[in-house]
């Protein structure tokens, strides 16, 4: 009988397979070949970690050497392969994943790429130590705060766990953020190979880098292929929260489509509202104003057609630098108002499609999807170390740390390859302030377009609108038929707008009033019974897929309840001692990074207090050490 490969490349020439192997990450390939067969000579085979063109980023490859070598070997595979072999063992994907990098890894390392890697499905999936009969289980309830990727998770594990629970989704669809961003040419910045859940890397994506609208077609997917359509309540939004302690449940006031107001308790509330979801408007005098349309990048009018018109867009962040390529197409004439230049971080490809090479591999050669994904985790690693202070190196007249400085070269080498000699406009693109002090801005072809004959940059800063349109404070005066305001999210209204009133009346302003958002791990607070946050204050990490994070905070969350119901206790409320000193040492390490001694680069990093709000200061095997599971002993259960 013919094997399931043989069948897959049945009616494929030599030629044909050939030609797709020609175009594989031989890396990849090799492990992905190795994982089959254990062929002693790929495992032999030598790898070596370089630089490309004087950057600071590192590749590691196979050396060419044995790309035929490995072709000749895939290609005899394809056509006369048995089934595919089981998958790895634990131990046996650690030493491929040592095999793949060519160098000896941590133990944390092992554990999460082993995890990431998800041989055997779900490998962050949240267990009972002893799971109670149903029931019991029946008793309990969870209220889940956001219908985005977080949200989602969060109710797979539950349902996973079997215990009851609901989504609340105070937007009409699914997707946090990518329901709410629809904005012409929104995607991702980061590979779609990374940017999904590790147990679900089998999804056919059209796109390196998936438009917003294939985010959609993913999040159906997930919705429908994990039943949750139903769990789910769209339009309706979560007013407050308090804790009722006789109870030892939290009542909650939520509205729903029709304007009724629902009062009803539940023993656990996970927010996953997340970090992007308090549209900002910008404060400028004479903004009620205008007279012509406006509106913010997360409610875009798509019915209102700008085609020949005069548009502003005020805002060049990662949101205002994606979209003014395909503004600038369809309108007559368009300004854009910059405060504060960015990194634009060159990416060949951004807006290419996946190659019929590439995704036949990926549904062909088994393994390749998982080493591809892995490919792109430790590509990502290295910028852990761009954002540490090098106190040798400045010494001797540096100015962050050796990569850092060699990127910030790099990037102002490529913006004068697209400038050229136009000193002028070079000036006004470049940063006063090192990259990576915030989040750098991946070129949609931004370069390009400002040098469209009918892209303005206004850089003087605005006075003032008028009714019919914006004056700058150089005095100038354009009029506009559309101004876009695309200023960004408010990431410090953390939970927003949802009032939660914790033990003995506290609320989160009282918590959070002297420096800011807070919480133990990114996750609970002191005072705040059954109460969890996915991906909440400080949640953003250096390095390491979104997605395989909210898997290991989804994990660590559930493990919380699931020790709560087991031990027969009511609550789990985090120790303030451990929150304290949780957050001393955040702090303490935070010191040893760019974040507060460049500002932030002016950005959302630095909150209104002066201090990193959104991102951590750990290392992958560090912060992945400190969530694997939860300290118990950090909590109190009562």
């Amino acid at each position: 009988m013919a094997s399931v490969h043989a069948l897959a490349v049945a009616g494929q020439d030599e030629a044909f397979i050939r030609r797709m192997l020609k175009q594989a990450n031989m890396n990849v390939l090799r492990l992905a070949l190795y994982q089959q067969t254990r062929d002693p000579e790929l495992a032999a085979m030598e790898v070596v970690t370089e630089g490309r063109d004087g950057s600071p980023f590192l590749f590691t490859r196979v050396r060419r050497e044995h790309y035929d070598r490995i072709q000749e070997k895939a290609l005899a595979y394809l056509l006369n392969a048995p089934r595919a072999a089981p998958p790895p063992t634990r131990a046996e994907a650690a030493v491929m994943m040592e095999m793949f990098l060519g160098k000896t890894l941590s133990v944390e390392h092992l554990e999460f790429g082993w995890e990431d890697l998800s041989f055997e499905g779900f490998a962050r999936r949240a267990c009972w130590e002893k799971k109670p009969a149903a029931e019991i289980l029946g008793q309990y309830h969870v209220t889940i705060v956001g219908a985005g990727f977080s949200g989602l998770l969060a109710g797979i594990q539950l349902d996973l766990l079997g215990i009851p629970y609901r989504i609340i989704e105070r937007q009409a669809g699914i997707g946090g953020t990518w329901y709410l961003n629809d904005y012409p040419e929104a995607r991702v910045d980061i590979t779609s190979f990374i940017y999904q859940f590790k147990f679900e890397k089998d999804y056919p994506w059209k796109s390196h880098y998936a438009t917003q609208a294939e985010l959609q077609d993913y999040l159906a997917h997930i919705v429908d292929k994990y039943r949750l359509r139903d769990r789910i309540h769209l339009s309706t939004a979560l007013q407050d929260a308090r804790w009722d302690a006789e109870k030892a449940k939290w009542t909650l006031r939520v509205r729903h489509p029709d304007g009724r107001v629902e009062t009803t308790d539940s023993d656990f509330v996970i927010s996953a509202s997340g970090l992007f979801s308090t549209p900002r408007l910008p404060d400028i005098p004479g903004i009620e104003t205008f007279g012509g349309k406006m509106f913010h990048t997360t409610a875009w009018d798509h019915g209102y057609d700008y085609a020949g018109k005069r548009v502003a867009v005020i805002g060049t962040g990662s949101t205002g630098a994606q979209l003014v390529r395909g503004v600038a197409e369809t309108a007559g004439s368009l300004t854009i108002y910059q405060r504060t230049p960015n990194w634009v971080n060159p990416t060949p490809g951004y807006r290419n499609p996946v190659s019929t090479e590439l995704r036949w591999l990926l549904d062909n050669m088994p393994g390749y999807a998982a080493w591809y994904s892995y490919h792109h985790f430790t590509s990502q690693l290295q910028v852990e170390d761009l954002q540490m202070l090098d106190p040798e190196w400045r010494a001797s007249g540096g100015l962050i740390n050796e990569k850092n400085d060699r990127l910030r070269e790099d990037l102002q080498a490529y913006v004068r390859s697209k400038v050229g000699d136009d000193d002028e406009l070079y000036a006004k693109l470049i940063p006063d302030y090192a990259p990576l002090s915030r989040r750098l801005v991946v070129d949609n072809d931004w370069y390009d377009t400002l040098l469209r004959d009918n892209v303005t940059l206004q850089t003087n800063g605005i006075a003032r609108f008028t009714e019919t349109g914006i004056i700058a404070n150089d005095g100038t005066l354009e009029d506009y038929d559309l101004v876009v305001l695309s200023a960004g999210f408010d990431v410090e209204r953390y939970l927003w707008p949802v009032e939660y009133i914790g033990r003995e009346g506290v609320t989160l302003k009282d918590l959070w009033e002297k420096d800011g958002a807070r919480a133990h791990l990114t996750m609970t607070l002191p005072g705040f019974p059954n109460f969890a946050i996915m991906y909440g204050p400080n949640a953003g990490i250096v390095t390491g897929s979104f997605h395989s994070w909210i898997e290991v905070l989804s994990r660590y969350i559930c493990g919380l309840i699931t020790h709560t119901i087991e031990g027969d206790a009511r609550s789990f409320e985090v120790r303030h001692e451990a929150y304290q000193s949780y957050n001393d040492r955040m702090d303490v390490a935070l010191k040893a990074m760019l974040l507060e001694e460049e500002g932030g680069g002016g950005g959302y990093y630095i909150n209104s207090f002066g201090r990193p709000g959104v991102s951590l200061p750990w290392t992958l095997e560090q912060w992945y050490a400190l969530i694997r599971t939860p300290d118990f002993d950090e909590f109190r259960f009562e």
